[in-house]
């Protein structure tokens, strides 16, 4: 049991990472980056990820020494395992055939072989009977499309580990599940399906072959501000343990949570920078980062504006600590799409604010439910005495 559980676990999700990092024109420690990849590229002897995904962009030209080095030991550790599986097919039974299927798979794995590891697991897929064996198989391809970015293929095999769970399956893979269907909606811009999962699954994370639990923190935060209203941010946010406990591992992240729970829009704004910087690093997230930007802010304006009828243009934009120029434009963009109902008085300089709490909203609901069902009350009671 032990030696399963330190066995290594394939592919190394921070590899893909830092190649983000490195694709990106305002990476920093861009060579020592370079050389951490490098390392690695080396250690696992990852030749076809290293020609596909490496060269000549982001490390540069390709090393031919190191190419060859490579393949030769490869080619080597390749013929073991094939010996292995023909030996297993000729002497022993099942189970060591699938063994032998399996090492094969994760070999392809470890070099960066996207094709061939997922033809290798479903290979020992075919010869796997436990539902267990089945569903760490097919996370396994998961991590493979999350690793090389084909979201298709991550769709597909999440659908198929929901099959699997359904004729069984344990505790801990379902939670494993959860995280990562919840990083393939995060990918996917379903944000509030995402946080709803995240936090379901927050208090007993053990998906760390897939996600950092610091990063699993930062994910669940954003998301959750973004998507959830404020009920939700104070149960599962500003007052769970779980988040408390690593939140100050991301710069600013808990300044930019409270300092948005608590309304303090002004340290908002100063913290919201560094945050939108964290996003656009995020491998995940950078390419909804505007998106980010853009819903943030929203939700700002709209939580400031539920507290006012009517308040002057100069006193949001000293709440919020920017110019009036800046808040007339951003209202105004907001008001034009439909996103925010108010109205800016130019003359004045006022904003008059319709913006309502949900609590509001379904007050006015329940009045409007109550008095149709009294008029159809009244007209009943006009049958029944004729």
């Amino acid at each position: 049991m032990a030696a399963d559980e330190e066995k290594p676990l394939y592919p190394i999700i921070s590899l893909a990472h830092k190649r983000h990092m490195l694709l990106g024109e305002q990476c920093q420690d861009r060579e020592r980056l370079k050389a951490e990849v490098l390392a690695v590229v080396k250690e696992k002897s990852m030749l076809p990820y290293y020609e596909k995904y490496l060269c000549p962009s982001p490390l540069g030209p390709a090393d031919e020494a190191l190419k060859a080095q490579m393949k030769k030991a490869n080619d080597e550790e390749l013929a073991k395992i094939e010996e292995k599986i023909n030996d297993a097919k000729e002497n022993l039974g099942d189970t060591e055939v699938r063994d032998g299927l399996i090492a094969k798979a994760d070999f392809f794995n470890r070099v960066g072989d996207k094709d061939a590891a997922i033809q290798g697991y479903q290979d020992a897929f075919e010869k796997t009977v436990g539902v267990g064996g089945k569903l760490d198989n097919i996370l396994t391809v998961i991590r493979i499309a999350f690793f090389f970015d084909d979201h298709a293929l991550a769709k597909r095999e999440i659908d198929r580990a929901k099959v699997e769970l359904g004729k069984g399956g344990d505790w801990e893979r379902r939670n494993k599940l959860k995280v990562y269907e919840g990083i393939h909606l995060m990918n996917s811009r379903n944000w509030k399906e995402a946080a709803t999962l995240f936090l379901n699954v927050m208090p007993t994370f053990t998906a760390v072959e897939l996600v950092d639990f610091k990063d699993f923190v930062f994910y669940t935060v954003i998301l959750t501000l973004v998507s959830c209203d404020r009920p939700i941010i104070r149960e599962k946010l500003v007052s769970s343990p779980e988040v408390l406990s690593s939140i100050k591992e991301t710069p600013h992240l808990q300044d930019f949570m409270e300092s948005y729970f608590y309304c303090r829009y002004k340290s908002f704004m100063e913290h919201f920078v560094h945050i939108i910087d964290a996003v656009r690093a995020d491998r995940y997230l950078s390419r909804h980062c505007r998106h980010f930007m853009r819903i943030m802010r929203l939700n700002a304006y709209r939580q400031f504006l539920a507290s006012y009828r009517s308040v002057k243009l100069e006193a949001m934009a000293s709440e919020f600590g920017v110019s009036k120029s800046f808040i007339d434009e951003e209202l105004a963009s907001f008001i034009s799409s439909g996103k925010l109902t108010c109205k800016i008085d130019k003359v004045g300089e006022i904003i008059e604010s319709n913006e309502s709490d949900n609590r509001s909203q379904v007050y006015v609901e329940i009045i409007k439910q109550g008095d149709l069902l009294l008029n159809r009350m009244q007209k009943l009671s006009g049958v029944m005495d004729m």
